[in-house]
């Protein structure tokens, strides 16, 4: 099949999907002329994958070599997809092209993940981290020579774990927890001839962290920042106002339906991704207001189930948390609210401010469990160390307490 056939066909698919003309101009002129002149100059005018495959891997190394952008990159290889998907389907497969990974490793390491990412029974969220941390761990072995697993030693894993501490500091944890599964997967099925689980260091019993909310004058500050008058900004003033006051995650946020929303009764039905139980909120005026604004004056119109939708075509669900906590990053940086790595100021402080506001106000625990949709009404106790008022009055005087040698200074 002629390639310029299949450019043309995606194109037009764009088109049908409301892309922007220049949106489209840009795929033509940025995107699938560099391709078409790639398979020209290497003899071919028509569709062939290794030739495309081949494209990739040059921009990959240019991407690695900063010649290009991580976003370019992400764009030419949707492009090529584009062009698989229409030779194979007929019609493009657009849900899934934002959530390919930039890590891409050989047939047999991909076949040892995927039936063991297969074999565990985790969450979504889970299973696509497990992915990436042993993802990574695949190409960097690949990349030092290995195709499969029988010359691994433990050496190369020590190898591994400090080249990427550098990246992983506040992850750590996550990475050996992956690896170790990983790497019991293998050996229990012959895969690894020797026991690499002594590489992995034994972590130290993980410390909880207690996170930093906001205040309800952050909270009010942000909320400010959002111009209204806007599409864009009816959607994110909506989802701000509904997680700071339901205390909602931020992947049920992104998943919620319009079946989810009762307006008759005034309450928001969901089942949470997290934990797979059903949590039923009240949805209080101020929440309904913002949100039926949003679908009234700002929604696109789309025939989608989710309420909280992208303003650019195609117009579908916001893709993951990642959509969503972007949203509020915005509007933290307009408002003077700095940020720093792994200070605890992302989409989900958002939830322990409402859980810390609870407690303040003087709700028990228990209620703040249920209404945040805990699985252990433990993970509530958290919200015991913000309310410092209180802790202030728990606080023990020196009386009793002998003193020798001295004063306390």
């Amino acid at each position: 099949m002629q390639l310029d056939q299949l450019i043309n066909q995606a194109l037009e698919e764009l088109k049908k999907l409301g892309m922007a003309k220049l949106t489209i101009k840009s795929y033509r002129y940025s995107v699938y002329s560099p391709i078409r002149n790639y398979c020209v100059k290497h003899g071919t005018n028509c569709y062939e994958p290794a030739t495309l495959d081949s494209f990739l891997s040059v921009q990959k190394k240019r991407l690695e070599n900063s010649e290009i952008s991580a976003r370019y990159y992400r764009q030419l290889r949707r492009a090529v997809q584009m062009l698989h998907d229409i030779y194979q389907y007929g019609t493009l497969q657009w849900d899934y092209y934002s959530a390919r990974s930039l890590y891409k490793t050989n047939e047999y390491f991909s076949l040892c993940l995927n039936q063991f990412l297969d074999a565990q029974h985790l969450s979504k969220g889970s299973i696509a981290n497990l992915r990436t941390y042993i993802l990574q761990f695949l190409c960097y072995i690949e990349h030092n020579g290995h195709c499969d697993f029988n010359t691994l030693s433990p050496e190369d894993v020590k190898d591994y774990l400090m080249a990427t501490a550098e990246t992983h500091q506040g992850s750590m944890g996550e990475v050996l927890y992956a690896l170790r599964l990983f790497f019991s997967y293998l050996k229990e099925n012959s895969l690894l001839l020797i026991d690499l689980s002594p590489a992995l260091n034994k972590p130290a019993q993980r410390k909880k962290r207690i996170l930093p909310c906001f205040t309800h004058e952050e909270v009010e500050t942000i909320l400010k920042q959002i111009d209204t008058c806007t599409k864009e900004g009816k959607r994110d003033y909506a989802i701000l106002f509904l997680a700071s006051h339901t205390g909602l995650r931020a992947v049920d946020i992104a998943n919620l339906q319009l079946t989810d929303l009762d307006w008759v009764n005034d309450t928001i039905r969901i089942v949470q991704r997290k934990t797979g139980r059903l949590l039923v909120l009240p949805l209080e005026t101020n929440t309904g207001n913002a949100i039926a604004t949003y679908i009234l004056e700002g929604r696109p119109e789309s025939d989608s189930e989710y309420v909280f939708l992208r303003t650019m075509a195609p117009y579908r669900k916001l893709s993951d948390v990642v959509s969503v906590g972007n949203i509020l990053q915005k509007y933290l940086k307009m408002a003077g609210i700095t940020r720093s790595p792994g200070d605890g100021r992302g989409f989900h402080a958002l939830r322990r401010s409402m859980g810390t506001w609870m407690l303040e106000s003087g709700v028990p625990l228990t209620t703040i469990s249920q209404v945040l949709g805990h699985k252990d009404q433990d993970s509530a106790k958290q919200y015991l160390s913000m309310d410092h008022k209180r802790l202030a009055e728990c606080a023990l005087d020196f009386q009793g307490i002998p003193v020798e040698g001295g004063l306390f200074l």
